[in-house]
């Protein structure tokens, strides 16, 4: 069945029956989400496709890093190339890794100084995240660059009231700890939160097996990571605050190569993110601005020299350095109750520099965004959003984008309509301009990456709103992709690719301790010459279930399957890309409150210690069960 026919389908199944469905009760706020319009939002009038996973979620699902909450979110899959600290890399409707726009609190968090500026997720602990919010579709009208595939923000927790905090601690059966804590409240117009987190994995090979021969050498590849954030805030008058992020990673990552134990590979790396925001509203809140200027830096050095095991060719000492220095000036306008607009500048310059084995290189590139998107709310319940975006950048010249989109709320029977069209970009990283080589070198005339995607779908509530349903359909064809063509000397614009699907969630709560979630996603994505894109599975899907048979009881299970993708071979005489085995993943959490505040909580990964690779010649965990305690004041 094609998506076009399963999407159908699904429409009629959908059709709003008014004797089942109900209104929203009197007196509950809608759901808000930012990302989606770059403003406080009304889920009800955001015309694209949002998730919103919020702290208390994570919480529930003892998810520790934000990929593994990605993990659950239709339209998104992640690869991690092993355990705790190894790359791991998201692909959002079939987009390519680094076509993502990925933020905390309005910093761009890519790395200038990658290969392709692609996020790696494996170092992003959940603690201290107030949420995170996933908008999927290009989405460059109100982001500028990298937002082919859509934006991943995720946002940090404001202090408020007397002062409060909380700690966490937790031991894995193969030693990793992970620990985390808080201190935050506010005192008269100062509000903060300081949090501490970590984690430290003893690790096990990420080297297949089937690599090994019997009685050949096996390494530990160990990982370490200790992350500090802050949030503070003060209201300088009734109408304006200012307030400082920032956020410290430091990490250390053993590594392995292909099929090949290696214990002399390691990376560290220290990131360090700032952001300074002053915010307004005035003029009886008809006029909000935003100016805010932020400060990256990320430092990574990668350390390999030869041994008994591996005695060439991967010997290397390299050090890069990414910094990025942005400037954004946003406004809110409440032209009148049908027509707001919201408008602003965008400035980003980054810096990149490297030295591999004595091989020095380096770059930068500016960038200056002028964008603005008109909502209109007609008739009360008709949503019309209509953006333009025009980016100056001082290498490759000027690119314009555009999205519209439009949802329609049946409020008598809770149904709801939405569809949206937009077009994207993705500026060349600078390693694709400037980087050094005669294999797949940069290329200064490089332009950037296009995609033009599209998307319509329904959603319905029932139950008072006890159970939603939705359905969506995507489209998304990607042009002027970079690749490195024969014969192999540097990198071009020659590839065109295009990906489609339905994405699929139905979220119940039949009973007041019960809870159920259940995502599904169907994509096909493939070059232009129908070579399939590696590492989006064609199948996800995935199950969350929570029971509450006591006061102070939570019992939990997911459960996510994949199937259906494929990737690039990495065994000697085989075929260039393969499909590689489908594989099922089950996990249980506990947690039991032995008193107010305090709380003893398990879980268990990879309960069927399923054998899979994610990508192709890297082991994922096996089986594993942490227990841990958490107490508040």
């Amino acid at each position: 069945m094609t998506p076009i026919r399963r999407f159908l389908l699904a429409v009629l199944l959908l059709v709003p029956f008014p004797a089942l469905a109900q209104t929203e009760p009197v007196g509950m706020a809608p759901e808000v989400v930012v990302t989606a319009d770059r403003v406080p939002t009304p889920m009800s009038k955001v015309t694209g496709s949002v998730t919103v996973v919020t702290n208390e979620e994570m919480q529930r699902q003892q998810w520790r890093t934000v990929q593994e909450v990605l993990r659950y979110v239709p339209g998104v899959s992640v690869q991690q190339s092993g355990g705790p600290g190894t790359q791991s890399s998201v692909f959002v409707r079939g987009a390519n890794s680094n076509q993502t726009l990925v933020l905390i609190d309005g910093v761009n968090v890519s790395d200038p100084a990658s290969g392709n500026g692609a996020v790696d997720f494996a170092h992003f602990l959940t603690e201290n995240l107030d949420r995170v919010e996933i908008v999927r579709g290009p989405m460059s009208t109100l982001y500028g660059s990298q937002a082919i595939g859509g934006v991943i923000n995720m946002v940090t927790k404001a202090g408020k009231g007397p002062m409060n905090g909380g700690a966490f601690t937790e031991l894995g059966t193969r030693l990793q700890t992970n620990s985390g804590g808080y201190v935050r409240g506010s005192e008269g117009r100062f509000n903060y939160n300081f949090t501490l987190g970590g984690t430290y994995a003893p690790g096990e090979t990420i080297v297949p097996g089937r690599f090994t021969p019997p009685g050949g050498y096996v390494d530990l590849d160990g990982y370490r990571n200790i992350t500090a954030a802050s949030r503070m805030g003060i209201e300088i008058d009734d109408s304006t605050n200012l307030t400082w992020f920032s956020r410290y990673i430091d990490t250390q990552t053993k590594f392995d190569q292909v099929g090949l134990e290696d214990p002399n590979a390691t990376e560290f790396s220290q990131q360090f993110f700032n952001r300074l925001e002053l915010d307004g509203t005035y003029f009886d809140g008809r006029w909000k601005p935003v100016f805010g200027i932020s400060y990256t830096s990320i430092y990574r050095h990668d350390q390999d020299f030869a041994s008994l095991q591996n005695p060439f060719p991967f010997v290397q000492d390299a050090y890069y350095n990414g910094r990025r220095l942005q400037a954004d000036w946003k406004n809110q306008i409440g032209i009148s109750e049908m027509f707001d607009v919201v408008a602003g500048i965008d400035y980003d310059r980054s810096w990149a520099y490297s030295n591999s084995d004595g091989t020095q290189s380096w770059g930068t590139m500016a960038q200056t965004g002028f964008y603005g998107q008109l909502r209109g709310t007609f008739f009360r319940d008709l949503t019309v959003t209509l953006g333009g975006r025009v980016d100056v950048n001082d290498i490759y010249g000027t690119v314009s984008t555009w999205r519209a989109g439009a949802t329609y709320l049946f409020r008598d029977t809770d149904t709801r309509f939405k569809g949206s069209y937009g077009t994207a970009f993705k500026a060349p990283s600078l390693f694709e301009l400037y980087g050094g080589g005669f294999f797949c070198a940069g290329n200064p005339n490089l332009q950037p990456e296009y995609n033009r995607g599209y998307e319509f779908g329904v959603e319905q509530g029932l139950y008072n709103k006890k159970v939603s349903v939705g359905i969506t359909y995507f489209y998304n064809a990607f042009s002027n992709l970079v690749q490195c063509p024969p014969p192999f000397t540097a990198l071009q614009n020659v590839a065109n690719a295009q990906s489609e699907g339905v994405e699929a969630f139905l979220k119940m709560q039949p009973f007041n301790w019960l809870d159920l979630n259940l995502d599904y996603t169907y994509m096909n994505a493939r070059t232009a010459t129908n070579t399939p894109l590696v590492r989006r599975p064609q199948d996800s899907f995935s199950l969350r279930a929570e029971v509450r048979p006591w006061d102070g009881v939570r019992l939990g299970m997911g459960l996510s399957q994949v199937s259906g993708r494929y990737d690039f071979s990495v065994a000697p005489f085989s075929p260039a890309i393969i499909q590689p085995s489908n594989y099922t993943l089950l996990r249980f959490t506990a947690a039991y409150e032995v008193r107010p505040n305090v709380e003893l909580f398990a879980r268990v990964e990879n309960v069927l210690n399923q054998s899979y690779e994610e990508p192709e010649g890297f082991q994922a965990p096996y089986i594993q069960a942490f227990a841990g305690i958490k107490g508040k004041f």
